[in-house]
């Protein structure tokens, strides 16, 4: 596992920041759309908002910047144009409630006048101070495709697990992808270099194709002198997520709340969920004086004796796994406050072992359950290693595909 549990940083929430400023509820999504996932297709806009606490408003900017495949910044000048990569002078409105949780909300699309995003590719936004451009409060991921260069043909196919005997059988129950794309004459075939596939929001987890034969069940084929086809077995469906809705401020007042009054949770390994928002979350409206925090308590009950370390991660997590999101036992009931705006969340518990302050053989499915009936949104993103400009990692091909009923 590529993170140290211990120096996780919450992209999502206060970065590097001062005890001055407190960023909360920060969210980048598809303008008009806050449960999208957030790809910006032929300059459509997309929004980024979050709250404020602070005393005094701050001096700050966003300053966008394009990444190579695994979200390095790339530091060329080629890459890099300053007259419009920045959205100066942030504009922040008060929020009614005031209350000591937050003070100010901040909201805007881009691209705009001030940012384009010229390159296919993709992207992270960094907000900073304005006088000190290395002191960084936030940030956030989401891609750009500006041309497709080609079509991706998908094949999505039901199918068993390969390789070994799943118990229960339900688990063994997979998907099969296949991504068939054929290269224009214009670009060169050999610097076609892989495809990256997202599943809903989970953008800290995706599985890459790359064009190697060292694993079989993610490998590639070459099909004509121009045309490949990429493989990936054994994608399990999981199941629907899990929500909380604190919308009604009659059943969930604040100060502090139960994420649910019908009982503590059970394990849903043998409970398919219904219906999501496939990773996403809508807030309540920021104009509206119940737009408050709540201190959320989600309280679980898994089967007897159950001795593994669980997570609780969701919408408000950025579908990443961070320490203060593991569930404490008390009595047999396991159980994590989290900070929430009024809103409804998808969320899931996810488990994972913890070995030398690393997470290791993340499991999404052990409490949540598996079928083929679930709806699943798959983001798949083809990558060219381009020479235009210096060179850096393009995207040519963009398709979104859905499983399930």
């Amino acid at each position: 596992m590529r993170w140290a549990l211990l120096i996780i940083l919450f992209s999502f929430s206060s970065i590097f920041a001062q005890d001055d400023y407190e960023i909360k509820s920060l969210r980048i999504f598809q303008i008009n759309d806050e449960t999208s996932f957030p790809v910006s297709i032929y300059g459509s806009k997309l929004t980024i908002e979050f709250d404020l606490k602070c005393d005094d408003l701050p001096n700050w900017e966003i300053k966008f910047m394009l990444c190579d495949k695994n979200w390095e910044p790339y530091d060329s000048g080629l890459l890099i144009d300053e007259i419009y990569n920045t959205e100066r002078n942030l504009w922040f409105e008060n929020l009614p409630f005031r209350s000591e949780s937050a003070d100010y909300h901040y909201v805007n699309s881009f691209p705009n006048e001030n940012v384009k995003f010229p390159f296919s590719g993709k992207w992270m936004f960094f907000i900073r101070d304005s006088y000190e451009p290395d002191v960084i409060y936030g940030e956030g991921k989401f891609y750009v495709v500006n041309e497709t260069a080609t079509n991706l043909k998908t094949s999505l196919e039901q199918n068993r697990m390969h390789g070994k005997n799943i118990v229960p059988a339900v688990f063994g129950e997979i998907f099969d992808l296949q991504v068939s794309v054929t290269v224009p004459e214009s670009l060169f075939v050999d610097k076609v270099d892989c495809v990256e596939l997202i599943e809903n929001r989970k953008i800290e987890y995706p599985i890459l194709i790359d064009k190697s034969y060292d694993d079989e069940f993610k490998y590639y084929e070459i099909d004509s002198y121009n045309s490949y086809s990429f493989f990936v077995k054994n994608i399990q469906p999981g199941s629907a997520y899990r929500q909380v809705d604190l919308m009604n401020k009659t059943k969930h007042q604040a100060p502090k709340t139960f994420a649910h009054f019908d009982g503590i949770e059970i394990s849903n390994k043998f409970r398919p969920g219904s219906n999501d928002y496939l990773g996403g979350s809508k807030i309540m409206n920021y104009k509206n004086v119940n737009s408050e925090y709540l201190d959320v308590e989600f309280r679980l009950r898994p089967p007897e004796e159950y001795y593994e370390n669980i997570f609780l991660v969701g919408a408000f997590t950025n579908w990443d796994i961070y320490p203060d999101f593991q569930l404490i036992e008390k009595d047999g009931i396991y159980s994590a406050n989290v900070e929430l705006k009024r809103g409804v969340y998808d969320y899931q518990y996810v488990v994972a072992n913890v070995e030398n302050n690393y997470l290791t053989n993340i499991d999404w499915i052990e409490l949540e359950g598996n079928s083929w009936s679930t709806v699943r949104e798959y983001n798949i993103f083809l990558f060219y290693k381009t020479d235009e400009l210096g060179g850096y990692d393009k995207i040519i091909a963009y398709k979104k595909i859905r499983s399930g009923n």
